[in-house]
């Protein structure tokens, strides 16, 4: 059961609901943002947190910018019944092709997920970076500005692994089937970037894969979102973690694949 909330819409209607009664959204087209909601909730267990999942439409990597967008708008109007904090993108996807619109629709913080880039380049010092991502974040001109802003000293190689995150989502919560050969190209990188959160459950297996550093950005989303709420982090206080509420179509899945991955 819910508990019992008044709930406002839109801008200077919040006053008199408490920041207690809030819940920071977490949306993704599947199971990948599942990674960013882990992460934040192991170093802010005491957050309430929303999760919507699109499986039903997952993964949205191969889809056109226009139904990106129809899909993303789509799913925020349904997490927008719910008194929301802020709102965590936790696909690159969405974030490369939505971000800008969602954040002049809205009126609460969002916070997107890229590429780590930057840092695997740093990182690789002049070497060979691989870029995993999907072919709606690769062609993307927020990615691509990216990957131009950071290749003047190392290469950064793209590929699109084909149906990876498809892969990641029929499989779950049993990802060792999966053959990574079959999805991602041979070669000796210095480090990879996975673009891709739905692949962050593989980065172990890809890290053993390369034999290189593996980043995934997934860290950095979680203490941006931490940083710009101004939660403190309470390292010395034992905080019980509140488990999130799910939502979106296919709202089991995605709480079955949280439960047996990250709930401790």
């Amino acid at each position: 059961m819910l508990p019992k909330f008044h709930i406002f819409f839109g801008k200077g209607k919040n006053r008199g609901r408490k920041v207690s009664e809030e819940y920071i959204a977490f949306f993704d087209s599947g199971i990948g943002g599942l990674n960013v909601l882990g992460e934040f909730q192991r170093i802010c267990p005491g957050e309430r947190c929303l999760y919507y999942g699109d499986n039903a439409n997952a993964p949205y990597g191969g889809r056109a910018e226009g139904e990106i967008l129809r899909l993303t708008l789509k799913a925020f109007a349904q997490i927008t019944q719910y008194p929301i904090r802020a709102a965590v993108i936790g696909c690159n996807t969405v974030t490369a092709e939505c971000v800008d619109v969602l954040r002049q629709k809205f009126s609460f913080p969002i916070v997107g997920i890229e590429p780590a880039v930057k840092p695997a380049a740093a990182a690789a010092r002049g070497g060979k970076v691989l870029l995993a991502a999907t072919r709606a974040t690769l062609l993307s001109m927020r990615v691509r500005k990216l990957i131009e802003n950071n290749s003047r000293e190392t290469k950064i190689v793209t590929y699109s692994p084909d149906d990876l995150a498809g892969a990641v989502e029929r499989s779950a919560p049993d990802f060792d089937g999966i053959d990574l050969s079959r999805h991602l190209p041979e070669g000796k990188f210095d480090a990879v970037v996975l673009g891709c959160t739905h692949y962050v459950f593989l980065k172990k297996q890809i890290q053993k894969y390369y034999g290189c550093p593996v980043f995934d950005g997934i860290s950095g989303t979680a203490d941006h979102i931490r940083r710009i709420l101004n939660i403190c982090s309470k390292n010395n206080e034992k905080i019980d973690k509140i488990p999130p509420f799910f939502q979106g179509t296919d709202k089991n899945k995605n709480k079955s694949v949280y439960n047996e991955v990250f709930f401790e």
